[in-house]
């Protein structure tokens, strides 16, 4: 029983589900927001009115959760051993959400400093994100707890890096905002059922 991958493994549970949280509550407080149309930098963007909110309680927390869990990640696969190229690609993506936090997005000045920065982190941490779910299926094959995992790993990888590519380079009139939640939700969604079993197998009494 690893009580260190345990609560590592509880931050990547509590990460996605509280994101979430406070994507749609935000969203519902701001008059006029919408979900489907708008992206979700615009919650924590300059003037929008629970900025803060998003950016520490969304971004920042999030992120910090996340680059945890892929520490868990990394230990709770073959006891640690193997590549760490695809856990500290999940790091990378959790260090980037964290970091866009204190770069708000200013949608009517986007040459500002803040809005490069922001979409520096932004952009890094999807491809770092989508990288990792690539990487990771190969040390999963090696480790006969993880290989039920393999397959749904790769194809969200694969799934996410095709819509991230129309996303930036087609986009979807009127629905980009509803694009976007796709993509983050399909992530997030692997983290928290990842984590999940990381939990269940950070309790047997051999790990």
């Amino acid at each position: 029983m690893d009580k260190t991958t345990q609560v590592l493994s509880i931050c990547g549970i509590v990460g996605p589900i509280s994101y979430t949280i406070v994507v749609i509550v935000l969203g519902f407080l701001w008059p006029g927001y919408n979900h489907v149309t708008q992206a979700i930098s615009e919650l924590g963007g300059v003037g929008a009115p629970d900025a803060i909110i998003m950016n520490i309680a969304g971004f920042a927390l999030t992120g910090t959760l996340i680059a945890a869990f892929a520490l868990g990640l990394h230990r709770g696969i073959s006891g640690g051993n193997g590549s760490k190229i695809g856990p500290s690609l999940l790091a990378i993506y959790g260090i980037g959400m964290f970091a866009v936090a204190f770069f708000p997005w200013d949608k009517t000045n986007l040459a500002s400093l803040t809005s490069i920065m922001h979409s520096l982190f932004g952009w890094t941490h999807w491809i770092a994100v989508t990288l990792a779910l690539l990487i990771i299926p190969n040390r999963l094959r090696n480790d006969s707890q993880w290989k039920s995992y393999r397959l749904y790993t790769l194809s969200t990888g694969l799934v996410t890096a095709i819509l991230i590519v129309v996303y930036a380079f087609i986009g979807i009139e009127g629905y980009n905002g509803a694009l976007q939640r796709v993509i983050v939700g399909a992530q997030l969604l692997w983290i928290e059922i990842t984590a999940a079993n990381l939990l269940r197998l950070s309790t047997l009494p051999n790990m």
